[in-house]
C-alpha cells in the first residue's frame, strides 16, 4: 500500500510566520517577497489574533492563505493554535476563556484547518493533547523555538497513548535572522489552490522537512519502507522502545526499510530521514 500518488508533484509551503501586524519584524509584503525568493508555493502569515487575508490569492506563483494565531494560558503550559485557509471571520467567533478546543472549532467553522504549534516549547502535556480533537496536525519541529524546537518525544507518547497527529514543520519565523525557511511543510494536492491543499491535508498526503525529500512511503509484506532523496540516517520511530533493526545507516541512502513487529504490540510507525548535513524530513506517524 503506497501512501503519496505516483507521479503527483509536491507544493512546499510555511503555516506558521509573523509579521508586522502582531510581533513579527518584516511587514507582511517583505515577508511575502522572503518566501517568494525561496521559491515556496504557499504561505499563511499568522499573526497572533489578528487574521491575516491576502488581498490576492496569488502572489506571483506564490499562493497566499488566510492565517491566524490563537493562543490559551493554562494553569503550567500554554497551547498555541495556528489557524489557516479561513473564510469566515474566526475573530468574531474566539472566546480565549473558553479554552483551546474553542479556538479549534472556530477556525474549523470558519472553513480553516487548525494546527497544534510547538507543543514541546509550549510545555503540553500527553494530556492536553489527548484531550483536543480536530487538528489538522501538530508541528513536529518549530524553528523559531531554538532550545526546544523538536517535540516528536510529547507527540510520540501522544501516539503511544492512542492519539496519532499528522506532522508538519513550519518556520514560525518572527526575527527573520536566519530562522526562516529553516523548516516547511510539503504537500502532494491535486494543484496550487487552496482547496486542494487543504484537500490533501485532509487526506494526509503531506510530510513535514528542512531539506530531505520523502518520495514515498509503503506498508508491504510487513515492512515499512520508505523512498528519499540521498540519506545517511533513516529512523523508524514506533511505541515499541527498542527493536532491533530500528536504524537504518550508510551513505547515499535513498530507500530503507522496517520490519513492523505487530506481534510485539506495535501501534504505529513513522519515519525520519536524515542527510548528510544533519537535516531530516519526517513522516506522519502510520496506524497498524
Amino acid at each position: 500500500m503506497d501512501f503519496f500518488k505516483e507521479g503527483k508533484p509536491f507544493y512546499k509551503g510555511n503555516l506558521h510566520c509573523h509579521t508586522t501586524r502582531s510581533d513579527g519584524e518584516k511587514t507582511p509584503e517583505e515577508a511575502i517577497g522572503i518566501y517568494r525568493g525561496f521559491g515556496y508555493d504557499f504561505l499563511a502569515i499568522t499573526d497572533h489574533r489578528r487574521v491575516t487575508v491576502p488581498e490576492s490569492r496569488m502572489d506571483g506563483k506564490l499562493l497566499l492563505l488566510p492565517g491566524i494565531e490563537l493562543d490559551y494560558t493554562l494553569a503550567a503550559e500554554v497551547v498555541h493554535i495556528v489557524g489557516f485557509g479561513m473564510t469566515g471571520d474566526v475573530t468574531a467567533r474566539v472566546k480565549y476563556e473558553l479554552g483551546p478546543q474553542a479556538g479549534v472549532n472556530a477556525i474549523r467553522a470558519c472553513g480553516g484547518r487548525a494546527i497544534v504549534a510547538h507543543p514541546h516549547w509550549s510545555l503540553n502535556t500527553v494530556p492536553t493533547l489527548l484531550g483536543l480533537h480536530g487538528a489538522t496536525a501538530a508541528e513536529i519541529y518549530n524553528s523559531m523555538s531554538f532550545l526546544r524546537p523538536d517535540s516528536s518525544n510529547v507527540l510520540d507518547v501522544t501516539a503511544a497513548h492512542g492519539k496519532l497527529y499528522p506532522l508538519v514543520a513550519s518556520d514560525d519565523t518572527h526575527l527573520y535572522q536566519g530562522e526562516e525557511g529553516m523548516s516547511f511543510t510539503m504537500v502532494q494536492a491535486e494543484a496550487l489552490s487552496a482547496d486542494a491543499i487543504m484537500s490533501a491535508m485532509d487526506r494526509g498526503l503531506f510530510y513535514a522537512s528542512q531539506g530531505p525529500r520523502i518520495e514515498q512511503l509503503s506498508i508491504e509484506d510487513g515492512r515499512m519502507v520508505v523512498r528519499c532523496s540521498p540519506a545517511n540516517r533513516v529512523y523508524f520511530h514506533t511505541n515499541l522502545v527498542w527493536t532491533p533493526d530500528r536504524p537504518v545507516i550508510g551513505r547515499g541512502l535513498t530507500q530503507a526499510s522496517y520490519r513492523l513487529h505487530r506481534e510485539a504490540g506495535e501501534r504505529f510507525v513513522r519515519c525520519q530521514v536524515i542527510d548528510d548535513a544533519g537535516k531530516s524530513a519526517w513522516s506522519s506517524p502510520i496506524a497498524l
